[in-house]
C-alpha cells in the first residue's frame, strides 16, 4: 500500500525478543474518519490474522510537528509477524482493502517496527507513548529495574510495558519506548496521585527503586517524542 500499510520485505535483526510490532501512522480528515474506521473494522473482522493482533488509535493530543490522527499496529511473535509481510498475504480481499483505504488516507505520517520487552497489566484505551533515546547500558538497567518492581509490586490503576525500535517512528532518532494505559481518562488525571498514594503504601518500594535509580547514568537518556492515543478497536 502507498499511504498506510506499504507491504514490503523486513528483514528482522536476531534479538532475545520474540513479540515483534509494525505501526503505521496516518493522517485523516475529520469528515473521512468514519470511513476509514468502518473500512478497517469491516477487512479486520472478516479477516482475522492468526497469531498477530491488529490495534486502530485515535490520536488525542500530539505535537504540532507529529501531525497524525491515527496509529495501526500489528503485533504478535515473529514467525506470525512474518507472514504478514510475504507476498502470499496480498491476495485478493487485501487489495481490495488497500485500494478502499488509500482512497480516505490524506498523509502517510511515520511507518516503524521494533519489539516489546514486558507488557505489565491489561491492555488500556487510554494511552500515553514515550519515545526516548539513550545508550543501551543504562536503557538495559532501567529496563531490568522496571520489570523487577513490577512484577514484585504490581498496580492496578495503570498498565505499563517498554521496549525498543529498529527503523523509523515518530523520529528517528529515538530507539527505545514506554507505554503507560489507563482504563479512564479519569484514572489518567489521577496518575501522580495514585503514584504518590502507592509510594506511601510500599515504602520497600521506594527504597528499592532508590537503591537501583543510584546504579543508573540518566545522563545520555532523553525523551525525544510523546502522544496520547485512545484505543478505538482490537481485532
Amino acid at each position: 500500500m502507498k499511504k498506510i500499510l506499504s507491504i514490503t520485505l523486513l528483514f528482522f535483526v536476531t534479538l532475545s525478543y520474540s513479540q515483534r510490532w509494525s505501526a503505521y501512522g496516518f493522517k485523516v480528515s475529520p469528515e473521512n474518519e468514519e470511513t476509514v474506521v468502518k473500512i478497517i473494522d469491516d477487512y479486520f473482522t472478516a479477516n482475522s490474522i492468526e497469531g498477530v493482533t491488529v490495534s486502530l488509535y485515535s490520536i488525542m493530543f500530539t505535537a504540532a510537528d507529529l501531525n497524525f490522527t491515527h496509529e495501526v499496529i500489528f503485533s504478535g511473535e515473529a514467525e506470525a509477524m512474518a507472514k504478514l509481510y510475504s507476498p502470499n498475504f496480498q491476495d485478493t480481499a487485501w487489495q481490495l482493502f488497500s485500494s478502499k483505504i488509500n482512497n480516505f488516507i490524506e498523509e502517510n505520517i511515520f511507518s516503524a517496527n521494533g519489539w516489546r520487552a514486558f507488557e505489565f497489566g491489561d491492555v488500556m484505551p487510554f494511552q500515553m507513548v514515550v519515545t526516548f533515546k539513550g545508550d543501551n547500558e543504562n536503557v538495559n538497567k532501567w529496563r531490568n529495574m522496571e520489570r523487577t518492581l513490577n512484577e514484585k509490586y504490581p498496580r492496578d490503576y495503570r498498565s505499563f510495558a517498554s521496549g525498543g525500535i529498529i527503523v523509523g517512528g515518530p523520529s528517528n532518532e529515538a530507539e527505545h519506548w514506554t507505554v503507560i494505559g489507563w482504563k479512564t481518562y479519569e484514572d489518567y488525571l489521577n496518575n501522580w496521585q495514585n503514584d504518590q498514594n502507592f509510594r506511601k503504601e510500599n515504602p520497600k518500594f521506594v527504597k528499592e527503586m532508590e537503591k537501583m535509580n543510584s546504579e543508573i547514568d540518566y545522563s545520555e537518556v532523553a525523551p525525544v517524542k510523546k502522544f496520547m492515543r485512545l484505543l478505538v478497536k482490537q481485532w
